[in-house]
Protein backbone atom coordinates (compact mmCIF):
# COMPACT_ATOMS: atom_id res chain seq x y z
CA UNK A 1 0.00 0.00 0.00
CA UNK A 2 1.25 3.46 -0.86
CA UNK A 3 1.34 5.35 2.42
CA UNK A 4 2.12 9.05 2.29
CA UNK A 5 -0.07 10.25 5.15
CA UNK A 6 -1.42 8.23 8.08
CA UNK A 7 -4.45 9.21 10.14
CA UNK A 8 -4.42 8.50 13.88
CA UNK A 9 -7.92 7.99 15.31
CA UNK A 10 -8.95 7.65 18.94
CA UNK A 11 -11.14 9.22 21.60
CA UNK A 12 -8.69 11.57 23.28
CA UNK A 13 -8.90 12.57 26.93
CA UNK A 14 -8.94 16.35 27.59
CA UNK A 15 -5.23 15.98 28.35
CA UNK A 16 -4.07 13.99 25.32
CA UNK A 17 -0.88 12.85 27.03
CA UNK A 18 -2.89 10.85 29.60
CA UNK A 19 -5.16 8.99 27.18
CA UNK A 20 -5.03 5.25 27.93
CA UNK A 21 -2.27 5.82 30.49
CA UNK A 22 -0.12 7.62 27.91
CA UNK A 23 -0.23 4.86 25.28
CA UNK A 24 -2.02 6.87 22.58
CA UNK A 25 0.16 9.94 22.89
CA UNK A 26 3.39 7.93 23.00
CA UNK A 27 2.54 6.03 19.82
CA UNK A 28 1.19 9.11 18.02
CA UNK A 29 4.35 11.15 18.67
CA UNK A 30 6.58 8.19 17.71
CA UNK A 31 4.71 7.84 14.41
CA UNK A 32 5.04 11.56 13.73
CA UNK A 33 8.82 11.25 13.95
CA UNK A 34 8.86 8.61 11.22
CA UNK A 35 6.23 9.76 8.74
CA UNK A 36 3.48 12.28 8.04
CA UNK A 37 0.90 11.40 10.72
CA UNK A 38 -2.16 13.50 11.35
CA UNK A 39 -4.52 13.48 14.33
CA UNK A 40 -8.05 12.57 13.20
CA UNK A 41 -9.32 11.66 16.65
CA UNK A 42 -12.19 13.08 18.66
CA UNK A 43 -11.51 15.82 21.21
CA UNK A 44 -14.11 16.35 23.91
CA UNK A 45 -13.65 18.96 26.59
CA UNK A 46 -14.07 18.01 30.22
CA UNK A 47 -17.48 19.71 30.20
CA UNK A 48 -18.56 17.75 27.11
CA UNK A 49 -17.47 14.48 28.68
CA UNK A 50 -19.47 15.27 31.79
CA UNK A 51 -22.54 15.94 29.64
CA UNK A 52 -22.19 12.51 28.04
CA UNK A 53 -21.71 10.92 31.46
CA UNK A 54 -24.80 12.57 32.94
CA UNK A 55 -26.93 11.74 29.90
CA UNK A 56 -26.13 8.02 30.11
CA UNK A 57 -25.89 7.40 33.85
CA UNK A 58 -28.02 4.68 35.44
CA UNK A 59 -28.32 2.66 38.63
CA UNK A 60 -26.39 -0.58 38.73
CA UNK A 61 -25.88 -2.67 41.87
CA UNK A 62 -27.11 0.24 43.97
CA UNK A 63 -24.72 2.80 42.48
CA UNK A 64 -24.88 5.41 39.76
CA UNK A 65 -22.66 4.48 36.81
CA UNK A 66 -22.11 5.99 33.37
CA UNK A 67 -21.97 3.87 30.21
CA UNK A 68 -21.51 6.65 27.68
CA UNK A 69 -18.57 5.11 25.79
CA UNK A 70 -20.47 1.86 25.16
CA UNK A 71 -23.75 3.31 23.90
CA UNK A 72 -24.82 3.16 20.23
CA UNK A 73 -25.35 6.94 20.33
CA UNK A 74 -21.71 7.54 21.31
CA UNK A 75 -20.46 4.99 18.77
CA UNK A 76 -22.27 6.88 15.99
CA UNK A 77 -21.01 10.25 17.21
CA UNK A 78 -17.40 9.05 17.45
CA UNK A 79 -17.43 7.41 14.03
CA UNK A 80 -19.08 10.43 12.35
CA UNK A 81 -16.60 12.85 13.91
CA UNK A 82 -13.59 10.71 12.99
CA UNK A 83 -14.81 10.16 9.43
CA UNK A 84 -15.24 13.92 8.97
CA UNK A 85 -11.67 14.50 10.11
CA UNK A 86 -10.35 11.65 7.95
CA UNK A 87 -12.01 13.13 4.86
CA UNK A 88 -10.60 16.60 5.45
CA UNK A 89 -7.10 15.27 6.24
CA UNK A 90 -6.71 13.42 2.94
CA UNK A 91 -4.89 10.52 4.61
CA UNK A 92 -4.21 7.25 2.75
CA UNK A 93 -4.96 4.95 5.70
CA UNK A 94 -6.03 5.24 9.34
CA UNK A 95 -4.76 3.64 12.51
CA UNK A 96 -7.61 3.29 15.01
CA UNK A 97 -6.78 2.87 18.69
CA UNK A 98 -9.46 0.39 19.71
CA UNK A 99 -12.26 -0.20 17.20
CA UNK A 100 -13.59 3.26 16.32
CA UNK A 101 -15.67 1.94 13.42
CA UNK A 102 -15.81 1.31 9.69
CA UNK A 103 -14.21 4.11 7.63
CA UNK A 104 -14.22 4.88 3.91
CA UNK A 105 -10.55 4.01 3.37
CA UNK A 106 -8.15 1.33 4.63
CA UNK A 107 -8.14 1.26 8.41
CA UNK A 108 -6.15 -0.77 10.92
CA UNK A 109 -7.00 -1.38 14.56
CA UNK A 110 -4.49 -1.46 17.43
CA UNK A 111 -5.64 -2.84 20.79
CA UNK A 112 -4.93 -5.21 23.64
CA UNK A 113 -8.21 -7.07 24.27
CA UNK A 114 -11.44 -7.92 22.47
CA UNK A 115 -14.99 -8.45 23.67
CA UNK A 116 -14.55 -12.12 22.78
CA UNK A 117 -11.98 -12.28 25.58
CA UNK A 118 -14.40 -10.60 27.98
CA UNK A 119 -17.15 -13.10 27.14
CA UNK A 120 -14.72 -15.97 27.63
CA UNK A 121 -13.70 -14.60 31.01
CA UNK A 122 -17.35 -14.20 32.02
CA UNK A 123 -18.11 -17.79 31.00
CA UNK A 124 -15.11 -19.00 33.01
CA UNK A 125 -16.26 -17.13 36.10
CA UNK A 126 -13.33 -14.71 36.01
CA UNK A 127 -13.69 -11.78 38.41
CA UNK A 128 -11.59 -9.36 36.37
CA UNK A 129 -14.43 -8.33 34.05
CA UNK A 130 -16.87 -7.54 36.86
CA UNK A 131 -14.22 -5.58 38.77
CA UNK A 132 -13.05 -3.53 35.78
CA UNK A 133 -16.25 -3.12 33.75
CA UNK A 134 -18.64 -2.45 36.63
CA UNK A 135 -21.02 -0.49 34.40
CA UNK A 136 -21.35 -3.19 31.72
CA UNK A 137 -23.79 -6.07 31.85
CA UNK A 138 -23.49 -9.15 29.68
CA UNK A 139 -25.99 -7.83 27.13
CA UNK A 140 -23.86 -4.73 26.47
CA UNK A 141 -20.70 -6.82 26.21
CA UNK A 142 -22.30 -9.19 23.70
CA UNK A 143 -23.67 -6.31 21.61
CA UNK A 144 -20.23 -4.69 21.56
CA UNK A 145 -18.69 -8.03 20.62
CA UNK A 146 -21.01 -8.40 17.63
CA UNK A 147 -20.23 -4.85 16.52
CA UNK A 148 -16.53 -5.50 16.95
CA UNK A 149 -16.74 -8.59 14.74
CA UNK A 150 -18.20 -6.45 11.96
CA UNK A 151 -15.53 -3.76 12.32
CA UNK A 152 -12.73 -6.35 12.41
CA UNK A 153 -14.08 -8.04 9.29
CA UNK A 154 -14.04 -4.75 7.34
CA UNK A 155 -10.63 -3.64 8.61
CA UNK A 156 -7.42 -4.01 6.62
CA UNK A 157 -5.72 -5.54 9.65
CA UNK A 158 -5.81 -5.89 13.43
CA UNK A 159 -2.64 -5.12 15.35
CA UNK A 160 -2.43 -7.04 18.61
CA UNK A 161 -0.27 -5.95 21.53
CA UNK A 162 0.74 -9.54 22.37
CA UNK A 163 1.09 -13.03 20.94
CA UNK A 164 -1.59 -14.18 23.39
CA UNK A 165 -4.10 -11.69 22.03
CA UNK A 166 -3.11 -12.46 18.43
CA UNK A 167 -3.93 -16.14 19.07
CA UNK A 168 -7.27 -15.13 20.57
CA UNK A 169 -8.14 -13.10 17.46
CA UNK A 170 -7.55 -16.16 15.28
CA UNK A 171 -8.94 -18.89 17.54
CA UNK A 172 -11.84 -17.06 19.25
CA UNK A 173 -12.74 -14.22 16.91
CA UNK A 174 -12.07 -16.20 13.74
CA UNK A 175 -9.83 -13.71 11.92
CA UNK A 176 -7.48 -14.96 9.24
CA UNK A 177 -3.89 -15.23 10.57
CA UNK A 178 -2.77 -13.07 7.63
CA UNK A 179 -4.90 -10.24 8.98
CA UNK A 180 -3.44 -10.30 12.50
CA UNK A 181 -0.11 -8.67 13.35
CA UNK A 182 1.71 -8.40 16.68
CA UNK A 183 2.97 -4.93 17.57
CA UNK A 184 4.48 -4.78 21.04
CA UNK A 185 3.92 -1.44 22.81
CA UNK A 186 6.60 0.69 24.38
CA UNK A 187 7.10 1.52 28.03
CA UNK A 188 5.94 4.97 29.09
CA UNK A 189 8.03 4.82 32.28
CA UNK A 190 11.20 4.12 30.29
CA UNK A 191 11.44 7.59 28.78
CA UNK A 192 14.45 9.69 29.64
CA UNK A 193 17.93 8.67 30.79
CA UNK A 194 18.28 5.30 32.46
CA UNK A 195 19.44 5.55 36.05
CA UNK A 196 22.32 3.35 37.15
CA UNK A 197 21.08 -0.08 38.23
CA UNK A 198 22.61 -2.42 40.74
CA UNK A 199 22.22 -6.16 41.18
CA UNK A 200 19.82 -6.50 44.08
CA UNK A 201 21.62 -8.42 46.78
CA UNK A 202 20.27 -10.03 49.91
CA UNK A 203 18.51 -9.24 52.10
CA UNK A 204 15.72 -8.64 49.58
CA UNK A 205 12.76 -7.38 51.53
CA UNK A 206 10.93 -4.70 49.53
CA UNK A 207 7.86 -5.71 47.51
CA UNK A 208 6.12 -3.35 45.07
CA UNK A 209 2.58 -3.34 43.66
CA UNK A 210 1.39 -0.76 41.10
CA UNK A 211 -2.20 -0.74 39.92
CA UNK A 212 -4.91 1.92 39.83
CA UNK A 213 -7.61 -0.73 39.32
CA UNK A 214 -6.61 -2.45 42.53
CA UNK A 215 -8.97 -5.46 42.48
CA UNK A 216 -8.54 -6.07 38.75
CA UNK A 217 -4.79 -6.28 39.31
CA UNK A 218 -5.36 -8.61 42.31
CA UNK A 219 -3.99 -6.15 44.83
CA UNK A 220 -6.16 -7.74 47.51
CA UNK A 221 -4.44 -11.09 46.86
CA UNK A 222 -1.02 -9.45 47.10
CA UNK A 223 -1.90 -7.94 50.48
CA UNK A 224 -3.14 -11.32 51.76
CA UNK A 225 0.01 -13.05 50.48
CA UNK A 226 2.16 -10.39 52.11
CA UNK A 227 0.43 -10.89 55.48
CA UNK A 228 1.08 -14.64 55.17
CA UNK A 229 4.77 -13.96 54.60
CA UNK A 230 5.11 -11.39 57.38
CA UNK A 231 4.39 -14.06 59.98
CA UNK A 232 7.70 -15.73 59.10
CA UNK A 233 9.52 -12.72 57.64
CA UNK A 234 8.66 -9.58 59.66
CA UNK A 235 11.38 -7.65 57.82
CA UNK A 236 9.34 -7.64 54.58
CA UNK A 237 7.61 -4.48 53.37
CA UNK A 238 5.03 -3.88 50.65
CA UNK A 239 4.60 -0.58 48.81
CA UNK A 240 1.23 -0.07 47.09
CA UNK A 241 0.80 2.56 44.38
CA UNK A 242 -2.27 3.40 42.31
CA UNK A 243 -5.62 3.77 44.11
CA UNK A 244 -6.68 7.21 45.32
CA UNK A 245 -7.48 5.84 48.78
CA UNK A 246 -6.96 2.64 50.71
CA UNK A 247 -9.10 0.14 48.75
CA UNK A 248 -9.72 -2.56 51.36
CA UNK A 249 -11.78 -2.69 54.52
CA UNK A 250 -10.00 -2.08 57.78
CA UNK A 251 -6.73 -0.37 58.58
CA UNK A 252 -3.61 -0.49 56.42
CA UNK A 253 -1.65 -3.59 57.60
CA UNK A 254 1.69 -3.30 59.34
CA UNK A 255 4.53 -3.21 56.86
CA UNK A 256 2.42 -1.75 54.04
CA UNK A 257 3.45 1.63 52.67
CA UNK A 258 0.38 2.97 50.85
CA UNK A 259 1.36 5.78 48.46
CA UNK A 260 -1.91 6.30 46.57
CA UNK A 261 -1.57 7.88 43.14
CA UNK A 262 1.88 9.09 42.16
CA UNK A 263 3.16 10.99 39.16
CA UNK A 264 4.57 8.90 36.32
CA UNK A 265 7.96 10.46 37.00
CA UNK A 266 8.04 8.56 40.31
CA UNK A 267 7.63 5.09 38.80
CA UNK A 268 11.28 4.57 37.87
CA UNK A 269 12.63 5.61 41.31
CA UNK A 270 10.08 3.28 42.93
CA UNK A 271 11.17 0.36 40.78
CA UNK A 272 14.82 1.10 41.42
CA UNK A 273 14.29 1.12 45.20
CA UNK A 274 12.39 -2.19 45.48
CA UNK A 275 13.34 -5.84 45.16
CA UNK A 276 10.33 -7.55 43.56
CA UNK A 277 7.29 -6.44 41.59
CA UNK A 278 4.14 -8.45 42.38
CA UNK A 279 0.92 -8.20 40.35
CA UNK A 280 -0.88 -11.52 39.57
CA UNK A 281 -3.61 -9.66 37.69
CA UNK A 282 -7.15 -11.01 37.30
CA UNK A 283 -7.34 -9.39 33.87
CA UNK A 284 -4.54 -7.88 31.85
CA UNK A 285 -4.59 -6.46 28.35
CA UNK A 286 -0.83 -6.49 28.00
CA UNK A 287 0.98 -5.66 31.22
CA UNK A 288 3.47 -2.96 30.27
CA UNK A 289 4.31 -2.43 33.93
CA UNK A 290 6.05 -5.84 33.92
CA UNK A 291 8.21 -4.71 31.01
CA UNK A 292 9.00 -1.44 32.75
CA UNK A 293 9.99 -3.31 35.91
CA UNK A 294 12.27 -5.77 34.13
CA UNK A 295 13.86 -2.93 32.17
CA UNK A 296 14.91 -1.63 35.59
CA UNK A 297 16.35 -5.02 36.60
CA UNK A 298 13.35 -5.82 38.80
CA UNK A 299 11.99 -9.41 38.70
CA UNK A 300 8.21 -9.90 38.60
CA UNK A 301 5.48 -12.20 39.87
CA UNK A 302 2.50 -12.54 37.51
CA UNK A 303 -0.24 -15.04 36.68
CA UNK A 304 -0.48 -17.70 33.98
CA UNK A 305 -3.04 -15.77 31.95
CA UNK A 306 -3.27 -13.21 29.15
CA UNK A 307 0.19 -11.96 28.08
CA UNK A 308 1.87 -12.38 31.48
CA UNK A 309 3.65 -15.69 30.66
CA UNK A 310 4.82 -14.03 27.45
CA UNK A 311 6.60 -11.34 29.44
CA UNK A 312 7.79 -13.24 32.52
CA UNK A 313 9.76 -16.49 32.23
CA UNK A 314 8.85 -18.62 35.23
CA UNK A 315 11.96 -19.33 37.28
CA UNK A 316 14.12 -17.22 34.94
CA UNK A 317 12.96 -13.59 35.19
CA UNK A 318 10.42 -14.06 37.97
CA UNK A 319 7.52 -16.34 38.80
CA UNK A 320 4.21 -17.25 37.18
CA UNK A 321 1.45 -18.49 39.49
CA UNK A 322 -1.41 -20.76 38.42
CA UNK A 323 -3.73 -19.67 41.20
CA UNK A 324 -4.81 -16.57 43.09
CA UNK A 325 -4.66 -18.39 46.39
CA UNK A 326 -2.69 -16.08 48.70
CA UNK A 327 -0.46 -18.92 49.90
CA UNK A 328 0.47 -19.81 46.31
CA UNK A 329 1.41 -16.19 45.61
CA UNK A 330 3.31 -16.00 48.91
CA UNK A 331 5.33 -19.10 48.01
CA UNK A 332 6.20 -17.62 44.61
CA UNK A 333 7.35 -14.39 46.24
CA UNK A 334 9.51 -16.26 48.74
CA UNK A 335 11.12 -18.46 46.05
CA UNK A 336 11.91 -15.52 43.83
CA UNK A 337 13.40 -13.34 46.56
CA UNK A 338 15.81 -16.17 47.41
CA UNK A 339 16.88 -16.95 43.82
CA UNK A 340 20.15 -15.17 43.00
CA UNK A 341 20.12 -16.49 39.43
CA UNK A 342 16.83 -14.77 38.67
CA UNK A 343 18.19 -11.43 39.83
CA UNK A 344 21.36 -11.84 37.80
CA UNK A 345 19.38 -12.79 34.68
CA UNK A 346 16.90 -9.91 34.92
CA UNK A 347 19.80 -7.51 35.41
CA UNK A 348 21.56 -8.98 32.37
CA UNK A 349 18.48 -8.62 30.15
CA UNK A 350 17.38 -5.16 31.30
CA UNK A 351 18.82 -3.15 28.41
CA UNK A 352 17.50 -5.61 25.83
CA UNK A 353 14.02 -5.34 27.34
CA UNK A 354 14.09 -1.54 27.14
CA UNK A 355 15.21 -1.73 23.50
CA UNK A 356 12.68 -4.38 22.46
CA UNK A 357 9.69 -2.60 23.97
CA UNK A 358 10.08 0.93 22.64
CA UNK A 359 7.53 3.25 21.06
CA UNK A 360 9.89 4.04 18.19
CA UNK A 361 10.05 0.32 17.47
CA UNK A 362 6.26 0.02 17.73
CA UNK A 363 5.79 2.92 15.30
CA UNK A 364 8.19 1.40 12.79
CA UNK A 365 6.33 -1.91 13.00
CA UNK A 366 2.93 -0.18 12.49
CA UNK A 367 4.20 1.59 9.37
CA UNK A 368 5.68 -1.63 8.00
CA UNK A 369 2.43 -3.55 8.55
CA UNK A 370 0.36 -0.90 6.80
CA UNK A 371 2.70 -0.50 3.85
CA UNK A 372 2.84 -4.28 3.41
CA UNK A 373 -0.95 -4.63 3.34
CA UNK A 374 -2.61 -5.57 0.08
Amino acid sequence: MELRRLGFACNWDPDRTRTWSGTNWALFTALQKQMDTVDVGTHLSLAQRRMWQVATRRRRQGKWVSTWETTPTWERYLLTDVQRRVTSSNCDAVLEIQDVGILDRPFFIYQDLSYDVLVRELDAGGEGVSHFFKSLDRGVIERRRDRQHEVFARSAGVLAMSQAYARSLVEETGLSPEKVHVVYPGGTALAGPMLPRRLRERPRTRLLFIGTTFLVKAGDVVVDAFEHLRRQHPELTLTIVGPDRWPLEGAIPDGVDFRGRVDRSQIVPLMDSHDLFVMPSRMEGFGMVFVEAMARGLPCVGRRAFAMPELIEDGVTGAIVDSLEPQVVADAIERTLANDEIYAEVERRADDVATRFSWDGAAARVIDVIRSAR
